[in-house]
């Protein structure tokens, strides 16, 4: 792995930080992300990749990610271990930040299954370890999008290592 501090990817993973910690907020808040701000989020987020060039210049990184994550999210949220906010940020993440954002791997295959299996692991398991420290209820629901922020900032760290 080689550093990369590019403009398009220190772009990329300052607004992927910035949504994750407005959606943590609105997540434990709530228990609700609405529509309208992961729609936003998700446009900004867009144009922002688009622009800077990064998906063009990462272009298999981001179609494995996409291709890797929507399967994943329609099976986990039709077995109910996500909600639909957790699904779409998760969409979110993929279509903008899929790999690790300050690091080129050569592998762009390899580096969106570890970015993105990495965040999934750490975010289920947060869910779960929260459900068995609060007790578990029909009316208890975790809020899984700070877990995702964890495991997003914590992937990002660790493969700079």
């Amino acid at each position: 792995m080689v550093l990369d501090l590019s403009f398009a990817s220190i772009v990329s993973l300052l607004i992927i930080t910035s949504l994750l910690v407005l959606y943590s907020i609105l997540d434990c808040r709530n228990r609700r992300v609405m529509n309208e701000v992961i729609l936003a989020g998700g446009a900004v987020g867009f144009l922002s990749v688009v622009f800077t060039g990064h998906i063009i210049s990462n272009i298999i990184l981001h179609m494995t990610a996409l291709l890797l994550v929507i399967p994943l999210i329609y099976i986990l949220y039709r077995i109910g271990s996500i909600g639909g906010a957790d699904a779409k940020v998760l969409f979110i993440i993929a279509l903008v930040s899929p790999g690790i954002e300050l690091g080129y791997w050569d592998q762009p295959v390899l580096e969106a299954v570890v970015g993105l299996w990495g965040e999934l692991l750490i975010m289920l398991l947060g869910g779960y370890l929260y459900l068995r420290l609060k007790g578990r209820d029909e009316n208890t629901i975790p809020p899984l999008l700070p877990f995702l922020l964890f495991g997003y900032i914590t992937i990002q760290i660790i493969a700079l290592i």
